[in-house]
């Protein structure tokens, strides 16, 4: 695949993320996506996804990532993006404050034979609880 090939992909699973279309994500990642960066408690591969995916659902039902830039070279694709929603039920640690959260993000993706087959990301978690957690207004 070329690497213009390799962005699409990247934007085709990020669209099935932001609509909710789990079912999309077999077509688009390996089944036995290594995945370094997991949260503990999850199962490995393609499972665990869709389960830490749910879960983030039920905990901010209007979450939302955009992607701000992809880079490509080779097998890989680093994206930089922002993840948005909003604290509705608890999750993930956090609680259920009702506040608004903007947070960036980047992961690294590598494809192989059309699919996805690693996801390495990382999250500015300390933001993220700081905006649940902040006080209305405050």
């Amino acid at each position: 695949m070329s690497t213009e090939d390799n962005k699409a992909l990247v934007r085709r699973y990020q669209e099935a993320y932001n609509t909710n279309n789990l079912d999309a994500l077999d077509d688009i990642l390996s089944p036995e996506i290594a995945t370094p960066t997991r949260l503990p408690g999850f199962p490995p591969g393609l499972e665990g996804i869709k389960q830490v995916q749910r879960m983030t659902l039920e905990a901010w039902p209007d979450y939302q990532t955009e992607i701000e830039d992809l880079v490509a070279e080779g097998d890989q694709v680093v994206a930089r993006v922002t993840h948005i929603g909003t604290a509705v039920n608890p999750g993930f640690g956090l609680p259920g404050s009702g506040n608004r959260f903007r947070v960036g993000a980047i992961y690294i993706v590598r494809i192989a034979d059309g699919k996805i087959v690693e996801h390495t990301g990382w999250e500015d978690v300390p933001s993220l609880a700081q905006q649940i957690r902040a006080t209305p207004g405050g």
